[in-house]
């Protein structure tokens, strides 16, 4: 019995090994992708509209302290003994793991959890899953509300809006006992209506910021397009790249928006370098970041490799 527990666990030490090792080899993909960027125009970009591009920093730092509120509001409802700073470590792993296809940077976060707190591993995975879902209906709120605002009319999409969001909770309640099987814990908790409501209004913000944050670097008014329609091309295009299984969507993002704004036809000459700009924002800057949280949390330590190669 003892001897099965202990080749038990050397094999999840083995697995735990080979899983950052194949961590960092899509890390080096990523950055080796990153050098196709032509970043001395993109500099050139930044110093042509430095007051737009600082509000946009100012902006991506918002969004990303909103976003950390809200996951550790999510957080509390499975363990409230988590230190804020480490918790912040916590929630900034996840860029580690941001060029794995399909959200799975969020599966990653979810494993750093449980190796750094006395979560388990099934409630570190419910969290992360619960969390996606509310920052998936908070991107479909914005994506109808912008449709709206495009088509000047919102009485529609504010029915259809609210009805997404007073329907959320109840689905959530349905598929509980089947998200259990698959060892998916959702409380009664969470599923307070009111509550997920406003925690999935409040992550729609989050998807208007970055839509935001798009448009600012397209030049605003100047690009000739409205917020609605930034806001239309981002979540559309981050959704299909979610969707298509790519890692980090890497390639499509860029060539689906491309498409769109031509389709908007958009003339501005920059367009590739104003999309590269906004990927450095929003999606390259979460992998330096997301490593350096794995090291401060001293994560290769909960790794015995001395016993898993004996």
């Amino acid at each position: 019995m003892f001897n099965f527990i202990k080749n038990k666990d050397k094999i999840l030490n083995l697995l735990h090994i080979f899983g950052f090792i194949l961590l960092i080899i899509i890390t080096c993909f990523g950055i080796y992708q990153i050098r196709e960027e032509n970043l001395t125009d993109i500099k050139n970009l930044i110093i042509n509209r430095w007051g737009l591009f600082l509000f946009a920093c100012i902006l991506r730092l918002l969004d990303w302290i909103l976003d950390y509120y809200l996951w550790r509001c999510m957080l509390k409802k499975y363990s409230a003994n988590v230190p804020v700073i480490k918790s912040v470590w916590i929630y900034l792993s996840a860029g580690a793991g941001i060029v794995l296809p399909a959200q799975l940077g969020r599966a990653l976060r979810g494993y750093v959890i449980t190796k750094t707190t006395d979560i388990p591993l099934s409630k570190a995975m419910s969290l992360e899953f619960l969390f996606l879902l509310c920052v998936f209906e908070g991107a479909f709120v914005v994506t109808i509300i912008s449709l709206g605002f495009y088509a000047n009319t919102l009485l529609l999409p504010i029915i259809l809006s609210l009805l997404l969001l007073i329907m959320f909770p109840w689905m959530l309640r349905v598929f509980k006992p089947w998200l259990t099987k698959f060892k998916i814990w959702i409380s009664e908790d969470l599923i307070r209506p009111l509550f997920l409501m406003v925690f999935c209004v409040a992550c729609s913000i989050g998807w208007t910021i970055n839509g935001f944050i798009f448009y600012l670097l397209l030049g605003g008014k100047e690009s000739g397009i409205y917020l609605s329609q930034a806001e239309i091309t981002v979540l559309g295009n981050l959704l299909l790249a979610i969707c298509s299984g790519i890692p980090g969507g890497i390639g499509i993002v860029e060539t689906t928006m491309s498409i769109s704004l031509h389709w908007l036809q958009v003339q501005l000459p920059e367009i590739i370098l104003v999309i590269g700009l906004f990927r450095i924002l929003t999606f390259w800057i979460w992998i330096p970041v997301g490593w350096v949280a794995l090291i401060r949390l001293k994560l290769y330590k909960k790794i015995d490799l001395g016993s898993s190669i004996q």
